[in-house]
């Protein structure tokens, strides 16, 4: 009988409360549920004793290190969180067909420089929330055996980045789960039980709160619009659904700069009783609404709201906002426009794909500027026009408030499906080719001894090409950019080292960790005798596993996968 095809999801653990994690979810439940795959999935961020992986129906393997050795290994390397350090393990045991990452370039970049890339499909789906992509995602993302995109904008940034020559299969968008996301039957009286008087006009958001989330603008321009009309002062509120403290913002400076306090609400929920309960900010941690216990916190993504209870906080907004410099998707606007709430967001990026398709007001984009982590253009959205489309809403009569909703609700109901998801990526992995084992993960395994010495009188292009076909034993096991990049840093004299040698990006977002070194052949040489070892110990690895006719060969984390 004809096995299962092995998909190999690496990603933001599934139970998670991020994007990312979502998308997991709704996609890895579906496949699964086709029963025509055997699944797998890297979890980052999962500990192996997390009582959530009992409730996964598919194999899961944690990425968390599981004692002192490891954690020490972990803390080493930057990478390690996004799961390249279990990689290689996992990859052996479940031996994947295909493996699927949807995340950005530096988290998912290490699955195309596997010494085991041959052996499976690479499907990608990269966030690209600007433009231009830097050449190196470029390059990497070429290598793919199959790319999706999250939006429009993605994939004509991806094609115009690749001069035609990278072609997308589809468009996957993430899309809501209108079983819990969804109008309520009568706002009015939802909004009564959350606290809201009659008649009180609320203008919400829900974005982690990062930097590239423009807090401080949207609370600034929020107090304009109290102060430039007074009338709005006692029945107009700002709920802000976000984490604190967190990556980005000092959230209470401004709304203490901006006299804001008393008219921003945050989200609390109780680690012990579970409720959930808006709330002016009170700081990180307050005394729960209903059992009276300290231990209400501002939701983040290790425990957030469910997405029932997501729905019935975004049931409270009149109005949402999706205000950022920029956006791989955006996933809220989706979910705000499915519980029947408008959305204003940003004419750049993802957002504007978004936007069209949900009937939103889009904000002018005052300016752009270059970020020097990305070397991309980000927006600088024009606070004014924020204003003017914020007013002239709350303006409205009720009976355009409501349409303008129903808009909303009718586009993503029309464009944004999980099924439809499910079903562009079940096309392409049932038109992958299920290979014989003999010629992949169980075939001969390559060792490829080292030379003893280099030659030292090649020039530096020759140099490289002697290295690749010497020491790394061929171009398939190394990315062309790298060695054009190699090449530069030699004719230069000098390279951008940190935490990845010849594969750090100098733009990436560790680009404190760097420092201009000296580099000549002789270091270049021990780049490619390290890239080499690195094979060698992955094949040896391998040569054990496929000797082995018990589990002996297997790290210690292995043993305690579920299932």
């Amino acid at each position: 009988m004809k096995r299962k095809l092995r998909v190999l999801w690496c990603g933001e653990s599934s139970f998670l409360n991020t994007g990312y994690s979502v998308y997991a979810k709704e996609l890895l439940s579906r496949l699964h549920s086709s029963q025509k795959y055997e699944i797998a999935e890297l979890g980052c961020y999962a500990a192996a004793d997390e009582p959530k992986i009992k409730d996964i129906p598919w194999r899961f393997y944690p990425a968390l290190p599981i004692n002192d050795r490891e954690r020490e290994i972990y803390a080493s390397t930057p990478t390690a969180q996004f799961g390249e350090w279990r990689f290689t393990d996992i990859c052996l045991d479940f031996k994947p067909d295909v493996v699927i990452d949807i995340r950005d370039w530096w988290m998912m970049e290490y699955q195309n420089r596997s010494p085991f890339r041959k052996f499976f499909q690479w499907a990608i789906m990269p966030t690209v929330d600007s433009e231009p992509q830097q050449e190196q995602y470029i390059s990497t993302y070429l290598n793919a055996d199959a790319v999706f995109t999250y939006s429009e904008f993605g994939q004509r940034v991806l094609e115009d980045g690749s001069n035609g020559h990278m072609k997308i299969l589809d468009i996957c968008s993430p899309a809501a789960n209108f079983d819990f996301l969804k109008p309520a039957a009568n706002k009015k009286q939802h909004k009564q039980k959350f606290g809201f008087m009659d008649g009180v006009t609320v203008i919400g958001t829900v974005m982690r709160n990062q930097r590239r989330k423009l807090y401080p603008n949207l609370i600034s321009t929020f107090r304009k619009l109290l102060d430039e009309n007074p009338s709005l002062h006692h029945n107009t509120f700002l709920y802000i659904h976000a984490s604190y403290p967190d990556v980005g913002w000092e959230l209470p400076y401004f709304l203490k700069k901006y006299n804001m306090g008393n008219h921003t609400i945050f989200t609390y929920k109780c680690k012990s009783c579970g409720s959930f309960f808006p709330s002016f900010f009170q700081g990180s941690l307050i005394s729960c609404n209903r059992c009276g216990q300290k231990s209400a916190v501002m939701p983040n993504t290790n425990f957030g709201v469910t997405t029932a209870e997501l729905g019935e906080i975004m049931n409270c907004f009149d109005l949402y906002v999706q205000y950022s410099i920029c956006e791989g998707f955006g996933m809220p606007q989706v979910e705000a426009a499915a519980c029947g709430v408008p959305v204003i967001s940003v004419d750049y990026s993802a957002m504007e794909s978004v936007g069209k398709h949900i009937k939103a007001e889009m904000v002018k984009n005052k300016d752009f500027f270059w970020d020097l982590n990305t070397h991309s253009k980000r927006s600088v959205p024009d606070d004014d026009d924020l204003l003017k489309k914020i007013k002239k809403f709350v303006g409205l009569p009720q009976s355009m408030k409501s349409k303008k909703g129903m808009d909303a609700y009718i586009g993503v109901k029309k464009n944004y499906s999980w099924d439809k998801c499910a079903e562009s990526w079940s096309k392409y992995l049932d038109s992958v080719q299920i290979k014989d084992e003999n010629e992949t993960w169980l075939s001969e395994p390559k060792i490829h001894e080292i030379p003893e010495s280099v030659p030292s009188d090649l020039n530096n292009k020759d140099f490289v090409d002697w290295s690749v076909e010497n020491i790394l034993a061929g171009q398939e096991n190394i990315d062309s950019y790298i060695c054009l990049r190699i090449l530069r840093d030699l004719n230069s004299g000098q390279s951008m080292s940190g935490n990845f040698g010849v594969y750090y990006n100098e733009f990436s977002e560790f680009e404190n960790n760097i420092a201009a070194s000296n580099f000549n052949q002789e270091t270049a040489a021990r780049s490619f005798i390290e890239l080499r070892h690195t094979i060698n110990e992955a094949e040896h690895k391998r040569s054990e596993m496929v000797s082995c006719k018990d589990d002996s060969w297997k790290s210690e984390f292995l043993y305690g996968v579920k299932p």
